[in-house]
């Protein structure tokens, strides 16, 4: 290969587009050509290399531990850290024939100290990286489960009318298109009208056919954009526990798409469960629902979909069995007198698997609280039977302690907020995550409102308050290696603990009504109290550690053994164990700024 041909190889080489005429030229003159036969170690611990590589052509395959972790095309480059740090515990070994270029060691990390666009890419900020090697790790398992757009889908053919179109009218054309679904446009807003609309609203009511469509066609009619991903549109189905959703191009319906188009597509039984939720009739049943939400996460995580995605599905899924549940149980007129709240992990939407129940009851002034104990010990029993453990901590609503009317929650805050014991601060952070899934919502929403108001000038307990994100140690050392007993850690004690309670802190003192952690850090950067570097790092690492602590309850589930936050060293491959350094140290990165924030030096 002549040397213009190896410049333009190299220039369109990322990082080395980043290099001056003289740094390429710098290259040209210190690069060889090299061919390694399949087979041949080409960097090992014990044989680290002198060049930095360039594939030509072949393949390499990256071993950490005998287990492949990574594999190496043409174009693709390595090993950078090795030449950085001196050192690896890596062995890549050619599997396919190699010819590439070999760039001589004391040149690269020249590069590397005097052009800082080329030195950035491989010495990224914390984010960067954890989103490069997350790339790296999960490219091949990656369906397209995530990635699929409702473009991909087949849309079924639109049967659209205008308000003042008469029903007989419509219904021929519905004929016409060979669909029982009617859409009803009127001022640029849809509705529909369905076989089951027809027959409740019209046969049942003897209406007379000649009457506009728009009479008995439903208001709105849901839809989504032709470039919006799936899962987005199986969220939607789920949330309205509706059956079909419009497609808008430039805010035009071209199509619908039914659950069925997408279940078949994704194979799972999401939107099954829903409707089987919505249509429960007694505990029995809606136990079997429940039953069936860990199964799909099992086949959700396998197919490597997002975690945060996944909370999100089970929150709302778990969201409705709580509420079926209430109904099921509780009489209505007391229904409507109270809400139901579920806390803690579950009330910020980040409870994946059924570790435990953190819920309460928020019941109206004047109300007898003695009408409500049978219903809500039966509540808490029945959710034991259907897979959500009794909490140690006993937050539950057949706990007195936890099922109060507004006025003694209020009193409970005051008790709290001038309260100096760890549990104070625990059982406020605890309702502060709170969220309603049945019952009258404004009863919380009063409560968190004086909640906000008692926590003005309260620097000193908001101090201690947020002093709890400091309650554990980092499991990482000064050289970035992992501290473990027996080659476990604990994920939550380690690690998530300090990252919900940091930001949950801040959110309390700037009185956020996010709920979620990550919405609270999107919402923290917007106001300008984390700057986007911490931002972006928090939610990178909280969705990783999310993911590892997931995936080894994953297999104490598979094993039958009891569910922990616990991760054992042994079961991750060199990126994961890379990926789980990079988040310790933002985590460590994060205690620190909440030190300062809230001047924990200042006390004891």
């Amino acid at each position: 290969m002549s040397l213009h041909n190896q410049k333009e190889f190299l220039s369109a080489h990322h990082p080395f587009d980043k290099l001056s005429e003289f740094e390429l030229d710098l290259c040209l003159k210190n690069i060889d050509i090299g061919y390694y036969p399949k087979e041949t170690i080409v960097i090992s611990p014990t044989n680290i290399s002198t060049h930095f590589f360039i594939i030509i052509k072949g393949e390499v395959n990256e071993y950490n531990n005998k287990e492949l972790t990574t594999v190496y095309h043409n174009d693709d480059s390595f090993d950078a850290d090795s030449l950085m740090y001196g050192k690896t515990s890596s062995t890549f070994k050619v599997e396919e024939d190699l010819i590439c270029y070999e760039l001589d060691k004391k040149v690269f990390l020249k590069l590397i100290k005097e052009n800082n666009k080329f030195k950035n890419y491989f010495l990224q900020n914390l984010s960067n990286r954890l989103q490069s090697l997350k790339k790296r790790e999960y490219a091949n398992d990656m369906s397209g489960f995530m990635v699929a757009r409702v473009s991909e889908l087949y849309l079924n053919k639109v049967c659209i009318v205008q308000g003042d179109t008469p029903l007989d009218v419509a219904l021929t054309k519905s004929v016409e298109y060979n669909t029982s679904t009617i859409i009803v446009e009127d001022n640029n807003k849809y509705g529909i009208i369905t076989n089951s609309i027809l027959k409740k609203d019209v046969l049942l009511q003897d209406q007379n056919l000649s009457i506009p469509s728009i009479n008995i066609a439903k208001f709105p009619f849901l839809c989504v954009d032709n470039d919006d991903f799936l899962f987005q549109v199986m969220l939607i189905l789920t949330q309205h526990t509706i059956k079909r959703v419009g497609v808008l191009q430039d805010g035009k319906i071209i199509g619908i798409i039914n659950q069925v188009d997408i279940l078949s597509y994704f194979a799972n039984h999401i939107h099954i469960i829903a409707n089987q939720i919505q249509n429960a009739t007694t505990t029995d049943e809606l136990k079997k629902a429940s039953e069936d939400i860990t199964k799909t996460v099992k086949s959700l995580f396998v197919k490597s979909v997002q975690t945060t995605y996944i909370a999100k599905m089970v929150a709302q899924l778990n969201a409705k069995i709580y509420k079926k549940l209430f109904t099921l149980i509780l009489p209505q007129e007391l229904q409507n007198r109270c809400a139901l709240l579920v806390m803690g992990s579950e009330g910020r939407d980040e409870q994946i698997l059924k570790t435990d129940q953190d819920n309460a009851l928020i019941i109206q002034n004047k109300i007898d609280k003695e009408q409500y104990v049978q219903y809500m010990e039966q509540f808490t029993s029945t959710l034991i039977e259907f897979g959500f453990p009794r909490c140690d901590g006993n937050i539950m609503v057949s706990n007195p302690y936890w099922r109060k009317s507004q006025s003694e929650f209020k009193t409970q805050l005051d008790n709290w907020l001038n309260g100096s014991l760890m549990e104070d601060y625990m059982n406020l952070a605890i309702f502060f995550d709170a969220k309603v899934v049945a019952g009258d919502e404004n009863l919380l929403i009063d409560l968190k409102d004086y909640l906000f108001t008692k926590i003005d000038n309260k620097d000193v307990f908001m101090a201690y308050f947020a002093k709890a994100t400091l309650t554990f140690d980092t499991p990482i050392g000064i050289f970035s290696n992992l501290i473990s007993k027996n080659d476990e850690i604990d994920l939550k004690k380690g690690a998530i603990f300090a990252i919900v309670q940091g930001v949950r802190s801040l959110a309390l003192e700037y009185k956020l009504t996010e709920h979620s952690t990550i919405a609270r850090v999107k919402k923290l950067n917007q106001l300008e109290v984390i700057n986007r570097d911490m931002a972006s790092e928090l939610i990178e690492a909280f969705g990783l550690l999310l993911r590892l602590k997931i995936q080894g309850q994953m297999l104490e589930l598979n094993e039958k053994k009891q569910i922990d936050n616990m991760i054992n060293l042994n079961t991750l491959g060199k990126i994961e164990r890379d990926m789980l350094k990079d988040s310790f140290q933002i985590v460590n990165n994060f205690k620190k700024f909440i030190s300062h924030h809230f001047r924990l030096s200042n006390i004891s």
